[in-house]
């Protein structure tokens, strides 16, 4: 089929009221919701993360249909909703019997097409009732009715190309980014003081409400967030409030974000809570290496003890230093395209051999016996060691601690201890119980956390230890702080593992089939866009 174009189709005006059924959302407020990892979507008036705001317990509420576009009043955005979902207040919902995930996407587009440059937002909120007297410009079919298949197959088109681009962009980067980069462990470290490497700027600001919002071609603004890359919304450009790209902006205050730090490389506007640093070597690339190491020492900030200027100033990073002892900008620049690369490598090798290896590993699939085991049958059990806060030096070995996200790593360190372990289990008895984290790199262990590994220490690799995760994390209803999955328990506990035709442990299946979970997981998002597009 040729290449589907805008001007193909003829377009007409339609009142939006005539074509959708456009209702209020009952409104749920956030503080009488469970927040959840699995859930329902709780969907809020913000532009970003599809009006994403939290996963809560899908228990007694009302849900809104699947394939519906829900609307929020005060920022005036749209977004397509594929799974049924909640809504926080001034929230309405947006229907049509057509509507599907790619006519969704079509209509997300048009719809904002048609309040561009009303003025509605905040101060003028987009009600459902406004929105029902407004006119939208939609493709159009020979009957007069807006053409629902060329919205489907168009947006199809798009997301085909999307795919290809992906696989253009990492072909492009291992050309780009060639070469090799000497290890962490081969040079040389030193420790500067933040206002010793960058001149810290702080200007004029104005709060959010108090600029004008412009999501078409404004400015971003940044805040007290680690999210989105520290952007909070757009507004219209104001000469005096901007600030130059290709900077770091350190997050001084703000609840969960404060002592974090995001690079910008675009020019920005910020809140009160920034201070913006600047320095001639940097680049993105540098920046990132700088804002991963700045982020490992914001555990010291809370509101009793803020980050402010001065403590800023003097806040100290652990760096690579060229021959002269300053910050080796070369290097750190070196090593994140190395990253990079390697990252690209990946990528192409799974999408170069996914077909074959799917293939090999569905020949592979069989009838499997399953059996249990003890865990102290199958798996050495070792504890860790207690290290407070206290006693904790700022470095850069992970410190894994009783925590269920961050993959259990609740600090970075300098010390060492008989914990010091790799490609391990680190399993919770205590703090977050039962869940665990496989660490392929070397961490030392908190009190809180067993460390397990094979007895067969040869299968241990991140296949088999993710499936015994897995395992062992089916088990986590039983255990609570109040009976903790401690080392006599852990011992004794059962799970479920495939076993060869002599009874043991059947590694090579494990190894398999987490593989394909892998490989599935990876191109999830490409496979379904190959699926979508067959037809386009």
């Amino acid at each position: 089929m040729s290449k589907l174009k805008l001007t193909d189709v003829e377009w007409g005006e339609f009142k939006v009221k005539d074509i959708f059924e456009v209702t209020n959302s009952k409104p749920y407020h956030k503080n009488n919701l469970k927040i959840t990892k699995k859930g329902i979507p709780y969907i809020t008036r913000t532009s970003f993360n599809n009006g994403l705001e939290e996963i809560v317990e899908n228990i007694n509420v009302h849900k809104n249909p699947k394939n519906t576009i829900s609307l929020g009043a005060e920022n005036a955005d749209f977004f397509y909703q594929s799974v049924e979902y909640i809504t926080g207040n001034k929230m309405y919902i947006i229907q049509n019997d057509n509507i599907s995930k790619n006519v969704g996407i079509f209509l997300v587009q048009s719809f904002r097409n048609s309040i561009k440059d009303c003025g509605f937002g905040y101060g003028k909120g987009l009600t459902g009732t406004r929105f029902k007297e407004r006119i939208v410009i939609l493709p159009m079919d020979s009957q007069g009715q807006p053409n629902w298949q060329f919205m489907e197959d168009y947006i199809k088109q798009e997301q085909k190309q999307q795919a290809q681009k992906i696989i253009d962009y990492y072909e492009r980067k291992l050309v780009e980014l060639a070469g090799d980069v000497v290890g962490l462990d081969k040079v040389e470290w030193k420790t500067f003081k933040l206002g010793d490497i960058f001149d810290l700027v702080t200007k004029s600001s104005k709060g959010l409400n108090h600029l004008e919002k412009n999501t078409s071609d404004g400015i971003s603004y940044v805040g007290a967030t680690n999210r989105n890359n520290g952007v909070l919304d757009f507004v219209k450009r104001k000469e005096n409030l901007i600030y130059s790209g290709n900077a770091i902006a350190f997050i001084r205050n703000g609840e969960g974000s404060m002592g974090y730090s995001v690079y910008k490389k675009e020019d920005f506007i910020a809140s009160q809570d920034i201070t913006v640093g600047y320095n001639q070597y940097l680049n993105e690339y540098n920046a990132k290496f700088i804002t991963t190491i700045a982020d490992q020492v914001r555990g010291k900030y809370n509101f009793g003890y803020k980050r402010n200027q001065e403590r800023l100033k003097r806040e100290t990073l652990v760096l690579p230093s060229d021959e002269e002892g300053n910050p080796d900008f070369q290097y750190m620049s070196d090593f994140v395209k190395k990253l990079e690369l390697d990252k690209a490598q990946e990528v192409l090798e799974y999408i170069y051999i996914y077909i074959r290896m799917m293939n090999i590993l569905e020949e592979k699939v069989c009838e499997i016996s399953w059996k249990d085991f003890w865990i102290e049958d199958v798996c050495k059990i070792k504890s860790g060691i207690r290290l407070t806060k206290a006693n904790q030096e700022i470095g850069l070995r992970p410190f894994v601690g009783a925590s269920d996200s961050d993959n259990g790593v609740t600090a970075f360190v300098s010390n060492t201890n008989k914990s010091l372990d790799a490609n391990v289990l680190g399993v919770n008895y205590n703090g977050s119980v039962v869940e665990n984290f496989y660490h392929p790199y070397e961490a030392i262990f908190s009190d809180d956390v067993k460390r397990l590994k094979w007895k067969d220490e040869i299968y241990g690799n991140k296949y088999t230890y993710l499936l015994l995760k897995q395992m062992i994390l089916s088990q986590k209803i039983k255990y609570a702080y109040g009976y903790k999955f401690n080392g006599e328990r852990m011992k004794r506990q059962k799970i479920m593992l495939p076993v060869t035709k002599t009874g043991l442990p059947d590694y090579d299946y494990m190894k398999s089939y987490m593989q394909k979970q892998e490989l599935e997981q990876i191109f999830k998002i490409l496979n379904y866009l190959n699926k979508e597009n067959t037809h386009v």
